[in-house]
């Protein structure tokens, strides 16, 4: 699947932080990139979801038949009025992050998750077949520069971004290795974070991709995806889009992923 977006409303932002100082992404000039290369010869990942004894352990209902998806996951906001923004490249921004944007869906990234094709599908694993790195093939949450701890919800503006991750299996966030990060963010910034694994959902009847967080204490507020459409070009999740906006005083708009068949030679002469 690719990645684009649509938003009703796309609002520049200039306030790089708020009155209190609270940075969306760490300050450029306290870390130095690292670049992120693929292993030699490293093995594609394989796509599937949590086994149903696993599910079954966590007291969650068995898996439903599944088939295998490919093609765009594209950001929309509400259906009424809604524009289309062009999709996400196959490069994450310079923190470790998705959320830079192309202008065409030719060359973008896909990705490949495997749902059931009768309901909603959740604890999903979605696999970059384009990613910018093998090392960190899927994209998972990686807990925010500013949050106060690895939990989302109600009256918290408390974040994590859609990043690379390796395989997190778990439900809740995982602790990162700094020498051994999990996460591109991490591995890309040298700031230890949290990452979280199999948190996507799918409904096959509206295409329509949402996330849900689950906390330290195996709670699920409901999560939400906004779109930091300034300089930090980032998807971000959070459990209270208002309490989030008015901490960094920007009006971030939230999105929805929606699902777009991949571009075949045929829709490339079109």
């Amino acid at each position: 699947m690719r990645l684009g977006i649509a938003s009703l409303l796309i609002l520049s932002a200039v306030a790089l932080v708020t009155a209190d100082d609270i940075y969306l992404n760490p300050p450029l000039d306290t870390f130095k990139p690292h670049p992120i290369t693929s292993p030699v010869g490293a093995a594609k990942p394989i796509v599937g979801r949590m086994t149903n004894a696993k599910r079954l352990a966590m007291n969650l209902p068995p898996l439903k038949p599944k088939v295998l998806k490919r093609g765009t996951p594209a950001a929309s906001a509400p259906r009424s009025g809604h524009s289309q923004l062009p999709p996400c490249p196959p490069v994450w921004n310079e923190f470790g992050e998705y959320g830079i944007v192309q202008e065409n869906q030719a060359g973008a990234l896909k990705v490949t998750f495997t749902a059931s094709p009768d309901g909603p599908s959740d604890t999903l694993d979605f696999v970059a077949d384009n990613g910018p790195s093998t090392s960190y093939p899927y994209l998972g949450g990686v807990v925010g520069f500013a949050s106060t701890s690895d939990n989302l919800g109600p009256g918290s503006y408390n974040y994590a971004y859609v990043a690379g991750t390796e395989h997190i299996p778990s439900r809740t966030p995982q602790a990162t290795d700094q020498n051994d990060p999990n996460n591109s963010f991490s591995a890309t910034t040298g700031i230890a974070a949290s990452a979280e694994g199999a948190i996507w959902k799918y409904d096959p009847t509206t295409q329509d991709i949402t996330a849900q967080w689950i906390n330290t204490d195996g709670s699920a507020s409901a999560t939400y995806l906004v779109y930091a459409n300034d300089f930090n070009q980032a998807f971000i999740l959070t459990g209270d889009v208002e309490v989030f906006q008015g901490a960094f005083g920007v009006p971030y708009p939230p999105i929805t992923f929606t699902c777009i068949p991949p571009l075949t030679p045929e829709r490339q002469r079109e």
